[in-house]
């Protein structure tokens, strides 16, 4: 279970973003050198996902059970990733464009 902090971090949670970007890191590894033995890996990204968790937050979450709902789905398709939410979708999409600098103080 990846987070779409895999790919965009806060500056109040460095930690967190960069313990995400190695799991995907580590998830894509395991995926190339599991897939010789048939071992299919799939990497499970999503936003804030509606659980005890993330009760302290009120900002926009995706049902566990639709998250669920999406992975047995990917297994079922051996498909390599599950882009659960909408600014999940958004993010990845934005790896593609020119890192922008910080906006000045």
């Amino acid at each position: 279970m990846l987070s779409l902090a895999s790919w965009s971090s806060r500056p109040e949670l460095p930690g967190y973003a960069a313990s995400k970007a190695a799991q995907w890191s580590l998830t894509d590894a395991l995926r190339k050198g599991l897939s010789g033995q048939g071992t299919l890996v799939v990497g499970v990204h999503a936003g804030f996902v509606d659980t005890d968790l993330s009760a302290w937050t009120d900002a926009p979450k995706i049902d566990a059970a639709t998250v669920a709902e999406l992975t047995m789905d990917a297994l079922i398709r051996d498909q390599l990733e599950v882009l659960a939410d909408e600014r999940t979708r958004e993010i990845k999409a934005a790896l593609s464009k020119p890192v922008e600098a910080p906006p000045e103080p």
